[in-house]
Order: C-alpha cells, then structure tokens, then sequence
C-alpha cells in the first residue's frame, strides 16, 4: 500500500458508454455502491496484488514491468455473490510510474460477443485505445 495516498482511478469514457450504463440502469444504488468499492480496491492496488486478491495476474505486461493491464472480478453490492461466480469482470490499466489505474471495460459475459471472452475484450480494448493498449503487450 502506498504510504502518499495510493493510485488515481479513472473510469474511461468508453466503459462509461458502453456497459457501465447497463450495470446503473439494472443495479441502480447497489452499482453506486459497487463501484465505489471497485474505486477503493483499485486505489490501493499495490496491497491487492501482494495480497494475493487478484485472481488474474498481469494480463500484459510492458518491457519495463511498470504498466501492466489487469483483469478483475466483481461482485454488485447486495447480491451476496461471489465476485468469480458473477461473470463480471473489469479491464484496467495500472500505470506504476504515474500511480493511476485506468477502468477502460467492466462488462459480464452475457455481453461478451462471440465464443471467446479474451479475444473479444482485447478487440473492445483496441478499438477504444489503441496503441495504449498494444505498449501493454
């Protein structure tokens, strides 16, 4: 953990457009709920990943080892749910050097597209950033 007040969150606008609005519309209080404490998690990234709490480890890694893009499960607040048995899911981009995590796709697997959830999100990803995305791999 971060003794200077962890990482800055950023909720992307293309998570924002696309599958955030769903999760406001059929959660309503319990997404705000959630996502606060997905903010809270990941503002503290450090301790989760030494904690062992991150199922996924490093999706993609750069040369560097400092921004790295990361994958990680959730459970809407309430539900009383386990947040692997869920499906739903989160891809962010941590960024050591400048200590921010950016949330650029939360979805579930009811919106992923096709038979392969990986091939699918990194086609979302590359579509919203880029070569952000490809200094990752």
């Amino acid at each position: 953990m971060s003794i200077n007040g962890g990482y800055q969150v950023a909720f992307e606008d293309f998570a924002e457009k696309h599958y955030i609005k769903d999760y406001e519309k059929r959660y309503k209080g319990a997404w705000l709920t959630t996502r606060r404490a997905i903010f809270d998690q990941l503002r503290n990234i450090d301790m989760l990943r030494d904690s062992g709490r991150l199922r996924n480890p490093p999706i993609h890694m750069s040369e560097d080892r400092k921004k790295w893009v990361l994958k990680h499960e959730f459970a809407i607040a309430g539900l009383h749910e386990s947040p692997h048995g869920s499906g739903r899911r989160l891809i962010a981009i941590v960024d050591e050097t400048v200590r921010t995590v950016r949330v650029v796709l939360v979805y579930d697997k009811g919106h992923v597209q096709g038979g392969n959830e990986t091939v699918w999100w990194e086609k979302m990803i590359k579509s919203a950033l880029g070569g952000d995305f490809v200094s990752c791999r």
